[in-house]
Order: C-alpha cells, then structure tokens, then sequence
C-alpha cells in the first residue's frame, strides 16, 4: 500500500488511485490508519421540508479532514423562509444564519436546513379523555391579551397538517412534520372577553372571544408514520369564540385519509400565538400568525385510531376519536372601544340653562331643536379596575355636565348592538333625554379645557341585560371600592351642537354606555365653565349615579 501512495504522490496509476479514492469515499475514509494520508470524512447536505429550499456546501470538497471549517449555504423556495441549521454534532458558527460556517467532526455528518412554510390548516380529532394523559406541569404564558401561571391538564385534541381544497384552489401542506396537541389549562385569574375581527379564506369575521381555555404545543407524531421533530415551535393560546356560521363545504385530505365533503359551520376557538416559560425553558413567539378552528361536520364511518406523540411534555399515547375541527391561518385585529375615558356621574345643581340648540346625530333624520333646561349630573373621567384590570384615566381635563332636554318631535327607536370592557350587548334605545356638555373644571384642582371630546346626545334604554359586576373607581373625589354596575340606563352618541356657532363632531366612533351604580354617599362643589355660561358656575354635586363606559357600537337599525 505504501508504494502505491508513493507512485500516487508522482502522478503515476492515476486510473488506480481514482479507483482507490472512489472506493475510501463509499467508507467514509481516504487513506490507511496510521502513516499517510489523514482520515477524512464526507459531508451530506439535505433540507427539512422537501421541497423547502437548498442547501449548498460551498466549499464543495467533500470528504473533509476533522476540525475542517465548511462553507454552507441555505436558500429558502418561494413561500419558505430558512429556519435553522441541525445536525448530529451541532458544530455550526450561527446555526441560525442562512450562510454560516460548519466545523467538520470526526465522522460522517448529514447537515440539514430546516425551512418553514407557512401556516398549515390542521385538522383536529377529539381525544378519548378516559385514556388520555394528565400532563400536570406549571407554565408561564403571556400573549396579547393575557399573562398567566396556568396548569396544563388533560390532552383534549390532536391535530393533523391537512390540505384543503376550496372553490377550486388547493392549499397543500407546508410543514409535514408539524402536529400540534391541545391540552386543557386550569389558572386563577378571571377570564376576559374580548371582541376581535379575523381575515381568512372564508372572508373576513368579527368575534367575541372569551378565555383563555387551553394551550396548543408543537407536537412531534412517531406513529403512525416517520415523522421528524417539527421545527416551527410556536405555541398557541385558545381562546373560546362565538360568531357567524361560515356554511361552506371543503375537500380535506391528511395522514389519515381525504374527505370529499367536510361542512364548515360556526367558529369555535381562537389560537393567539403565546410565550411558554417552562421551568427554565422559555419558548418565544416566531410569528404572527394566528388560528380560528371551525366546527366541521363529515359524513363518514365513525373514526377511531391511536398515536404515538413526543413534545415537551414527554412520550404520550392518544386515543383519537372523530375528527370535528378544522384548523384555519388568520389574521387577527382586535377590535378596541374609542379612546375615551371612563366618567363617574355624580347628581348635580347649578343653574337652568334655558337655550334652544339644533342637535345632529347619526340618529336623527333631520336636525332637532331642544330645549336645554337644568343640569343634572357632573361627571369626573374615572380610574376603573374591574377583573384586576386598570382602565387609567388618558384626559384627566375631560370633564361632562349633563343637561335636560326638551322638544316636540316623535322620534323612532333603535335596536344597537355594543361591545365594551362589559362585552357584547343588545340594547333597545328609546328617546334622547339628556345632552351632555364638555366642561373645564376650575375647582377643585387646576384643569385645563376639555380637549378634543365631543358633545354626546343621550337615549334612553327601553331594553338591555344588567351586567352586575363590581368595580374600583378612582377619580379626583377619592378612591371608592366595590362600586356595583347594574344596567345600561342611557346610550351616548357624539352630536353635532348649533347653538349661534356650530360645534361639529370630531370623532363619530366615539360613544358610551351609562350604567347605573350602586355608590357610597357623596356632597361637594365644583367651580365650572362650558359653552352655555356666560361666567364659571359654582355646582353642588353629590351622590355618584352612573358610570360611563367607552363602548364601540357595531349595529344600528331602527326597531320594528
């Protein structure tokens, strides 16, 4: 062997040394132990989805001594986007550098770049809860809405990738290797509701959400099927949902076979992309991408299978059941009352206006003529905690006194539909009975104008659900606690105010909901000053009446 390497060296038996090279490739090795030449080692490069990208060894010298620094390259096909780099030895400068450079061990290595699609649709089958496992593990999890120490309990759903075809467009999947398991999640703080409008193939939806409810983890299948750890390790909060049927009928094919005919019917859950602190492990949030699950109704055999699962909570093993859900990529807006402030209403006395003033609203058909008659409530904007959230006060020179009206004209009542920190609620809206004045309020306290609030014209609520919850409000006459809300008493619209000048609306999403409230007993004075006074009027209020929420109103018509 010794003298062939030296004929070698000297350009001789270069049709054997090829021979020779070739065959110490397919090994693994070039060369003998010992003397001569040293051990090399070849490097194979391969992608994780298929069809995810390249991957490039751009020194291409392949076999590599030990200890070799490697040029690579990953470039991700449309659609993807590069992820990382993975391998046995993880010897890597910037495993999460597209191009980066790789350390050559002592052995043969596959190294691969792991790309990642976008959001698939997951189908999702109901687990057995009988034979399901209780994880009992404590995580931290913090998304857009919440931050809580939650309880991970039982395994409650599997889902599957799944490709989907719907009026005549076929979405394939991106990310095979990417399952998810839906664990129930048990915390102490009080859910919230939240109203939130979603964009995805079945047009654009607007939510009540309410939770959160569970947890969604990256879950890696080990049978049926070979499926490799997924990459994308985004973890879900969920979150229960109600709004409108989508009624929509789609193709479904996965692992576990196709469905000509799945029916799409109402919303049921929410996914928000969520931090997860595990003991020592945090898992941060890659995307922005969200998920609205669909009950789906399939005519088909009755579904039963088992799978084999890993994911950070350990080996598990799922007794499945039918598949009801359908697992759809969103994007997600939520949907915020106006930038107003909360306002305690005390009960007023000060004087009689007696002006006549043309109000408009988007109400009204045509312009009202009122009479404008004694002031009877003066409203602080207000600190309000409810549910251990604080609502702070944004325009603490922002002050009300709400007027008596009077006028001749029959007006027609409204059905309208509000969302607030309260919810979603129904009101049925009778006769405006109330103007309400921006005010500067010159004592106590030293306050500027009101700056850019509106006018508000009140209706009376014939009809809407009492709310009964207990809140915190602070306002510049003290702080007061367990202040019961009982029901909508008056709903607020901005309006336009001609009274010699024309004070025009300024923010037309701009309304609020008074609630009465069960408050303490109060007596004071103000000193105030708004359009109607010629001079600042000293007031007398006392006990607080009403509390005036920011609320979005979403539908108005007139009632039957």
């Amino acid at each position: 062997m010794k003298a062939i390497l030296s004929l070698k060296r000297h350009g001789y038996l270069k049709t054997v040394g090829v021979f020779l090279i070739a065959v110490a490739l397919i090994a693994g090795v070039v060369g003998c132990e010992g003397e001569g030449e040293p051990d090399t080692y070849s490097l194979t490069m391969a992608v994780n989805p298929a069809g995810g990208g390249i991957a490039t060894d751009l020194s291409s010298h392949s076999p590599y001594e030990a200890g070799t620094v490697v040029d690579i390259e990953a470039v991700p096909n449309a659609g993807y986007q590069f992820h990382s780099w993975s391998d046995t030895s993880a010897a890597f400068a910037n495993p999460n550098a597209a191009r980066t450079t790789f350390t050559m061990p002592a052995q043969n290595v596959t190294v691969t770049a792991n790309f990642v699609g976008p959001l698939d649709h997951f189908k999702g089958y109901w687990t057995d809860e009988t034979t399901a496992p209780n994880i009992t593990e404590v995580v931290y999890l913090e998304d857009q809405f919440v931050s809580i120490t939650a309880n991970v309990t039982v395994a409650m759903a599997f889902c599957n990738p799944v490709e989907k075809y719907h009026d005549g467009k076929t979405t394939p999947i991106s990310n095979p290797a990417l399952h998810y398991t839906l664990y129930d999640i048990l915390y102490e703080e009080p859910p919230q509701t939240r109203l939130v409008e979603v964009d995805n193939q079945f047009g654009t939806q607007q939510l009540e959400v309410w939770g959160p409810v569970g947890l969604l983890v990256p879950t890696q299948k080990l049978e049926p099927g070979n499926h490799e750890p997924p990459v994308r390790l985004d973890h879900f909060l969920l979150y229960v949902v109600e709004g409108p049927p989508v009624n929509d009928v789609v193709v479904l094919n996965d692992q576990f076979g196709g469905e000509p005919d799945a029916w799409v019917y109402e919303p049921v859950l929410l996914a928000n992309p969520v931090r997860k602190t595990h003991g020592d492990e945090v898992t941060e949030i890659e995307t922005d991408e969200h998920l609205v699950f669909y009950n789906i109704d399939i005519e088909d055999e009755p579904f039963q299978t088992q799978v084999q699962v890993n994911n950070q909570f350990g080996d598990q093993t799922l007794d499945l059941l039918d598949p009801d859900l359908l697992a759809v990529p969103s994007t997600k807006t939520e949907i915020l009352p106006p930038a107003l402030d909360h306002f305690k209403c005390y009960g007023a006395e000060g004087d009689c206006m007696g002006e006549d003033v043309l109000l408009d609203d988007q109400f009204l058909a045509t312009p009202l003529e009122v009479h404008v008659a004694c002031d009877r409530y003066f409203c602080n904007p207000v600190e309000k905690l409810h549910d251990g959230v604080p609502t702070p006060i944004l325009y603490p020179d922002n002050h009300l006194t709400i007027y008596g009206i009077y006028y001749e004209a029959t007006l027609p009542w409204w059905s309208v539909e509000v969302y607030n920190q309260f919810g979603l609620q129904e009101l049925l809206v009778g006769d405006p009975a109330f103007l309400a004045v921006p005010t500067q309020k010159l004592e106590p306290g030293d306050h500027g104008p009101p700056v850019d609030l509106d006018h508000f014209l009140l209706y009376n609520v014939i009809g809407g659900v009492p709310v009964e919850v207990y809140v915190d409000l602070h306002d510049q006459f003290g702080y007061e606690e367990e202040v019961l809300v009982i029901e909508p008493l008056y709903f607020a619209n901005p309006v336009q105010k001609t009274h010699g000048t024309v004070t025009p609306i300024q923010d037309p999403a701009a309304h609020l909901v008074f609630y009465g409230i069960v408050g303490g007993t109060f007596d004071s004075f103000v000193l105030v000053d708004n359009q109607f006074l010629a001079e600042p009027l000293q007031m007398t209020v006392y006990d607080p009446e009403l509390l005036a929420v920011p609320s979005l109103k979403l539908f108005a018509e007139i009632a039957d």
